[in-house]
């Protein structure tokens, strides 16, 4: 039972952890620090990185995928 509470914390902690980061991410690029296309590169990088590991990689690069395309829907600016 103690392994179980263990691990269900882990595992909410790590979305939150996701979810704050991607608050985060999406902060910069409505604050105009940086573009999308700089986004794009970045989140691609990552992409990139991750699907070549683990199982567990390979999920994070799914869910860096999907950031991937919220940034690529957004219609903004670049920035200068």
């Amino acid at each position: 039972m103690a392994e179980e509470n263990l691990e269900s914390e882990a595992e909410s902690s790590a979305i939150a952890a996701f979810t704050l980061a991607q608050f985060a991410f999406w902060g910069l690029i409505e604050s105009g620090i940086i573009s999308t296309e700089k986004a794009s590169d970045m989140l691609e990088q990552g992409i990139a990185a991750h699907s070549k590991g683990d199982l567990t990689n390979r999920k994070a690069a799914q869910m860096l995928q999907t950031i991937l395309d919220m940034v690529q829907r957004d219609k903004r600016s670049p920035v200068n």
